[in-house]
């Protein structure tokens, strides 16, 4: 099903103002690629906007989208949705130990860039940190003719607000 109307956009736009991608560049892509815009794939850009960055997995982005009254998509067209953003290197697939992969929208000028994240062992508190631990390790391994390298740094501990109850 394709969404053409301004009605749609109208009510999505309002919530990415704070991202570097807003739904109508997201919308954009998708037509440059050949790739149809459907009402799955702008509710999933749509949540994934709202998200503000916080990686999240299918299964909490599909019952956003369920809780949404204006936002429609089917479990399985969600996850479409991710693996077409995950090819055209708009989200991050980030893979927390223990628990299913999540997704977080890229920057669209660092769509290669990676991220650090602490995980609350209590409330599943997921927060990137700045700050490469790993990056100069990286670079001795590309001098010394290693390639495609990437990697993900997950820091397990309690939380602040889950440290003073």
């Amino acid at each position: 099903m394709l969404i053409c109307g301004n009605r749609f956009y109208n009510c999505i736009l309002s919530l990415s103002d704070f991202m570097e991608y807003n739904l109508q560049e997201l919308t954009e892509i998708l037509k440059k690629n050949k790739l149809r815009v459907t009402q799955s794939r702008l509710a999933v850009s749509a949540i994934l906007l709202k998200a503000k960055g916080t990686p999240l997995t299918p299964e909490e982005i599909f019952k956003r989208i369920k809780k949404s009254k204006s936002l429609k998509s089917d479990q399985v067209s969600v996850y479409r949705a991710l693996g077409c953003f995950e090819e055209l290197k708009l989200v991050t697939k980030s893979t927390f130990y223990g628990e299913a992969s999540r997704y977080s929208l890229c920057e669209p000028a660092k769509s290669d860039k990676h991220e650090h994240y602490f995980k609350c062992d209590v409330c599943n508190l997921i927060e990137p940190f700045s700050g490469c631990l790993v990056g100069k390790k990286e670079k001795e391994l590309q001098n010394k003719g290693y390639k495609n390298l990437r990697h993900h740094l997950e820091i397990n501990g309690t939380c602040p607000t889950c440290a003073q109850s």
